[in-house]
């Protein structure tokens, strides 16, 4: 954030809520905490923005982050309403079905279907996607294909919402193909992290795509950290640039939807240090007498 921003965040935790000490830190460097590493390549999909940074010693590496709007939950529910409406029907009590009128969209925005939608997904691999896009791109009689998720009934106001596999099955390919993006300049996602390590200084690229870190709800997609690896082996070899020989994630296996909360457990964990609080927090004795609070870098750097 900027150091207007802190220092009126600062201001008003230490004044009105008469907090003791404060310590800003970024959440990137909090999710490295509970996996014991200062070195990972931290990949946070918000709700309205991804962005990609490397963390190279507890130092958030700021030239080489990346960021995109089009990959984030927002778009994915954009995508999931895009082919709904294409491919979603209603179904009548006589079992007749037609296509959603403006009044089920009503119906579907009251109970927040396409939100519900979004936490129900799955990523293919790149061959079962690419048949995906054929079935989708075929004119007249649709191609069979094989399906991983069944077709699902919503009841609402006496009558069913009828959602094909196609919408739990590629929506999650706007991440992947640029093209489902057509108003954005913004890359793929593997691209993006390709092109995050390719800044980096030779020297730790090998380090990245080993330690990758994934972080943000739309992380708990299933198969979307095997996908992520199939592409950027892809791009590494098209490009012969071999920034690693393996691909893998730090994750809590036995811990379901971890990467929710992965940078509030980090916090927690630094936060029982209390040593380390003490000699790295702005104290309110220290604020009183004018000191401002420093951020994250700034404290690296000085310990240093």
């Amino acid at each position: 954030m900027s150091e207007d921003l802190r220092n009126a965040m600062t201001k008003v935790i230490v004044e009105k809520l008469r907090c003791k000490s404060l310590m800003f830190m970024p959440s990137h460097v909090c999710a490295t905490f509970p996996f014991n590493t200062q070195n990972a390549l931290v990949v946070d999909i918000g709700h309205s923005e991804c962005v990609a940074v490397p963390v190279i010693e507890g130092v958030t590496m700021l030239n080489e982050f990346e960021s995109a709007r089009s990959i984030c939950g927002q778009q994915l529910e954009r995508r999931v309403r895009e082919l709904l409406e294409k491919y979603g029907q209603m179904e009548e009590l006589s079992g007749e079905r037609r296509t959603l009128t403006e009044a089920d969209w009503e119906d579907i925005d009251r109970i927040r279907l396409i939100e519900t939608l979004s936490l129900s997904l799955i990523c293919l691999d790149k061959e079962r996607a690419q048949k995906w896009k054929e079935w989708e791109e075929a004119e007249g009689e649709k191609p069979s294909i094989e399906n991983l998720c069944k077709e699902k009934t919503v009841p609402i106001n006496g009558k069913s919402i009828v959602v094909p596999p196609v919408v739990f099955e590629t929506a999650i390919e706007i991440f992947f193909d640029e093209s489902l993006n057509p108003n954005s300049f913004d890359l793929s996602l593997p691209k993006i992290l390709h092109k995050v390590v390719s800044k980096c200084p030779i020297d730790i690229r090998r380090k990245l795509f080993p330690n990758i870190l994934l972080a943000g709800g739309v992380s708990t997609i299933p198969g979307l950290m095997k996908r992520i690896e199939q592409e950027i082996n892809e791009i590494d070899e098209k490009n012969g640039t071999k920034y690693t020989e393996v691909v893998k994630f730090y994750q809590f296996s036995e811990i379901k939807n971890s990467p929710l909360f992965v940078s509030w457990v980090g916090a927690s964990l630094l936060g029982s240090l209390r040593e380390t609080i003490e000699r790295k927090s702005l104290t309110l004795e220290q604020w009183k007498a004018g000191k401002l609070a420093a951020d994250w870098t700034d404290m690296i750097v000085k310990a240093r």
